[in-house]
């Protein structure tokens, strides 16, 4: 997605380009937009920033949906809590799959 006006960010919205004021990075590229986050940027007199696209994506695989996973932790992969919480989402993921395959035969 394009360069979007402040206004018609969402909660929700994942910034694409850090934000950065006066040469200090407010909020870095990965940075998933909540209302707090947004009312400071509206604050601070930011008229617009770069956000991912908001299509919805439908995954229909498990790899496709890994591979969702690692890209949107990319952003944070020098932080060892982080790729802990990485693994624990996919290993969710995993024993739900395997939780609704059982139930569904």
């Amino acid at each position: 997605m394009p360069k979007i006006s402040l206004k018609m960010v969402k909660e929700g919205d994942v910034l694409i380009r850090d934000v950065v004021i006066e040469n200090v990075v407010l909020f870095e590229s990965g940075t998933v937009l909540v209302k707090k986050s947004i009312e400071i940027l509206q604050v601070l007199g930011v008229e617009a920033v770069y956000v991912e696209s908001r299509d919805i994506k439908k995954f229909h695989t498990l790899k496709e949906v890994f591979n969702n996973i690692d890209a949107r932790f990319s952003y944070v992969e020098n932080n060892p809590y982080m790729m802990s919480l990485k693994h624990l989402i996919k290993d969710t993921i995993v024993n739900m799959r395997s939780d609704i395959e059982e139930h569904s035969h």
